[in-house]
């Protein structure tokens, strides 16, 4: 392990503003309940941003959760390839507002060597183990049935696919090394054990039919009534599926189910949302993409991944937020 992590934004009683998809939600019940964090707002990956400014005072409480984002002022916990070279690399990880995974077991985009073994599992498996490695214990019932064969633990693995990819695809040799950093990063973690303790006994007993027989199930979970999510992966995304002003009816019932099962309180699902709506758009890296977007006199580069090796087209996802958000609460661009 290269940088040491900044261990500082896992503090307790912060505020974060999460992913709406599985992986960001289960990321949330986990700090509301450990560090007692409170939610405050919401993420799609995409054009939209929702915040309840009742909910926080200052900028410096706010911790964005399974998103990049780009101000070095603000703080965020994701797992995404976001340094270009190995130099990249060490700015951001010498960086105590951002806590990735690549930026530690170092990772980026070129050479693509380095890009083909990046971290590919969800923030949640990350955040779990990065509370062990501090001394945080806790208990959950990985084994609880909720539905159909499907137990808590095969939905939490569910999370960006991090059941398939270890069992069965192209990346299993990248897995396998990256469950091994996870229980050493841990320090042995009691629940990092038992999730890569399911994953080599899955390897060994299961099927790639049975596995994506599970993922299927799960993702009829998610997607009928009463949580109606619209992605396989428990998403919502735009203000017509999670809300404008405040969460659909069908979005608090997909939250308080998972912090049901998880046998954790759920954080509090009354919100008077601030929607922002930025642009959000997929394109090829290039020194003159990053021209065109940095010179806008009206938007300002708020988040980006690498999301495809570097030779690929359309490897660069990013998101653009107006300029008037820094009016509205979010503190400086730098």
């Amino acid at each position: 392990m290269n940088p040491l992590p900044n261990d500082l934004l896992l503090s307790k009683k912060r505020k974060g503003i999460i992913n709406t998809d599985l992986d960001g939600i289960l990321s949330g019940i986990i700090l509301h309940n450990i560090l007692n964090w409170d939610i405050v707002g919401f993420c799609d990956s995409g054009e939209y941003i929702w915040l309840d400014n009742s909910k926080y005072l200052n900028i410096d409480e706010l911790v964005f959760i399974d998103m990049f984002v780009v101000p070095p002022g603000f703080k965020c916990i994701d797992q995404h390839i976001i340094a270009f070279d190995s130099k990249q690399n060490d700015l951001l990880a010498s960086n105590p507002n951002k806590l990735n995974p690549n930026l530690i077991n170092e990772r980026y985009l070129t050479p693509s060597t380095s890009y083909s073994t990046k971290y590919p599992f969800g923030t949640i498996h990350f955040i779990i183990a990065s509370l062990e490695r501090l001394g945080y214990e806790f208990e959950v019932n990985l084994m609880k049935p909720i539905t159909s064969g499907i137990k808590l633990i095969d939905i939490i693995l569910r999370a960006d696919d991090t059941m398939l990819t270890s069992c069965f695809s192209n990346y299993t040799n990248n897995a396998e090394s990256w469950w091994n950093w996870l229980i050493l990063y841990s320090k042995n973690g009691h629940i990092t054990k038992q999730l890569y303790d399911y994953i080599r006994w899955s390897k060994s007993n299961l099927w790639l039919t049975q596995i994506k027989l599970k993922k299927l199930l799960i993702a009829d979970l998610l997607k009928s009534s009463p949580f109606y999510c619209s992605s396989n992966d428990g998403g919502y995304s735009g203000i017509n599926e999670l809300g404008n002003k405040k969460l659909k009816k069908y979005v608090k019932e997909y939250i308080f189910f998972m912090s049901e099962i998880i046998g954790m309180k759920c954080f509090d699902l009354e919100f008077k949302f601030n929607s922002i709506k930025g642009i959000a758009d997929r394109t090829t890296f290039s020194t003159k993409t990053i021209e065109e977007i940095t010179t806008n006199r009206d938007y300002f580069l708020f988040s980006y991944a690498f999301v495809r090796s570097l030779y690929r087209k359309d490897n660069f996802s990013y998101t653009l937020m107006p300029l008037k958000v820094l009016d509205m609460g979010f503190g400086k661009i730098n």
